[in-house]
């Protein structure tokens, strides 16, 4: 009896409850927003927590086009739309209910911004590995989304970085 209850107990350690995807949402905001707001991650892209968090496809492109030169793809932060952001708006954070979209699902977020205002972007996320992982994020309140999937973007703002390179 107590094999069968030490072997019970092993197999609920060892297996892991995947995050819901608004707790993914707002563990991922709390993390990256300290982080943004802080001067010690020279490329948070390539972290850990990142990848805890965002779809592998997504940082991949999020990291070849920060390595071109002049580009105008990502035009302000990916994730906030923000070029930056102050530690004081971090607890205006709020995070929307789930809701199925196209085999994922999306959920609104609003950031604090200056002035007590609030910016509202809508997260899209699908399941990586077993886990909830933001693959898109677009700026609800502006209307407006940079384009990271655009391989025809890339493929121009690369080869223009080529012609700056030549002269």
């Amino acid at each position: 009896m107590r094999a069968l209850l030490l072997v019970s107990l092993l197999l609920m350690g060892c297996t892991t409850r995947a995050q819901t995807p608004k707790a993914t949402v707002r563990d991922f905001y709390h993390f990256y927003l300290t982080d943004f707001v802080s001067d010690g991650n020279e490329n948070p892209l390539t972290s850990a927590k990142m990848q805890q968090y965002v779809a592998k496809e997504t940082l991949t492109r999020l990291k070849a086009i920060q390595d071109i030169e002049e580009q105008e793809i990502v035009e302000a932060d990916y994730f906030t739309y923000c070029q930056d952001y102050a530690a004081e708006w971090i607890p205006a954070l709020e995070v929307g209910t789930a809701r199925d979209d196209a085999g994922g699902k999306v959920l609104d977020v609003w950031l604090g911004i200056e002035g007590g205002k609030k910016l509202k972007l809508r997260d899209y996320l699908r399941q990586e590995d077993g886990n909830w992982k933001i693959y898109r994020v677009v700026d609800v309140s502006n209307g407006f989304e940079q384009n990271i999937f655009d391989d025809k973007a890339i493929s121009a703002a690369k080869a223009h970085a080529a012609t700056l390179s030549k002269n």
